[in-house]
């Protein structure tokens, strides 16, 4: 009976899978055809330009509605685009924004450093990287957009982070955990907390070799005209060559390129 009830479970699983990603299917179509519309229609000409159940389409409205997502208007009854759509359009617009601005600035870190930029913006427990501009040397780092790293083990985490409230910081990396990658990574919070302060003090961090192996990088934090940290900017390339002795020299680079940009984005005063 227990080997049985083993064989069936994946099955199941499978099952609520499926479902799951037909539920979600479907809540993607009813908020394409709500945006079709001109942002708003009545659940039955939802129901009949999917051809979708009444139930159904009612039982996604609600979960969408939960989401903001939607929401209905309660004296006509039509479903309506909701906030929920529209902070993540804008999430989507601010990040093009941020790439649109650091461009040209990239550039020039770039052809003065030597080395890969990056751009990258946290998401959660992780940085993503969202821009890069590949240097000229034969050996060089790259990687594919949409590539995430760990906040407290990589240049582009650690200066998304050191400007956050250290209640708020300890919280967010507690709950990320302190995976060791490699033997140079700040696995233990007091030594990762003092590392963070002195990058606090300076502007800038470093990420030597505490990712990859042979990889070194330096960064610092974005702000935009509300002095939220909203990107982050780095240099990465191999350690023979971003090396220690270098580290304070490109360090002044990254934060000044940094401070560039924020002002850019509208920020008043240097941070």
């Amino acid at each position: 009976m227990t080997e049985l009830r083993r064989r069936g479970r994946p099955g199941q699983a499978e099952a609520g899978a499926q479902k799951g990603a037909q539920a979600l299917e479907r809540g993607i179509a009813i908020l394409e055809y709500l945006a079709k519309s001109g942002g708003s229609s009545s659940v039955t000409d939802i129901a009949e330009s999917l051809e979708l159940p009444l139930s159904t389409t009612f039982r996604l409205l609600k979960v969408l509605e939960n989401a903001d997502f939607v929401y209905q208007d309660v004296q006509l009854g039509w479903w309506h685009i909701g906030l929920g759509v529209f902070n993540i359009g804008a999430a989507y617009i601010h990040n093009r924004d941020v790439l649109s601005v650091a461009a040209p600035f990239m550039r020039r870190l770039m052809l003065m450093s030597g080395e890969t930029v990056n751009v990258g913006i946290r998401n959660g427990a992780e940085a993503v990287l969202i821009g890069q501009l590949e240097c000229q040397s034969m050996v060089r780092m790259c990687a594919p957009l949409g590539s995430r790293m760990p906040l407290h083990a990589s240049g582009a985490g650690k200066a998304l982070i050191y400007p956050l409230p250290e209640d708020e910081r300890v919280e967010l990396l507690l709950k990320s955990g302190l995976k060791r990658f490699t033997p140079g990574t700040l696995a233990g919070l007091p030594e990762l907390e003092k590392d963070l302060k002195l990058s606090q003090q300076r502007g800038y961090v470093i990420d030597q070799e505490e990712h990859a192996e042979g990889l070194n990088c330096v960064a610092s934090p974005v702000y935009d005209s509300s002095g939220t940290v909203v990107a982050a900017i780095s240099i990465s390339g191999p350690s023979t060559r971003l090396s220690s002795d270098r580290f304070e020299s490109l360090g002044e680079l990254v934060r000044d390129t940094a401070q560039d940009i924020s002002m850019a984005l509208g920020m008043r005063s240097a941070k």
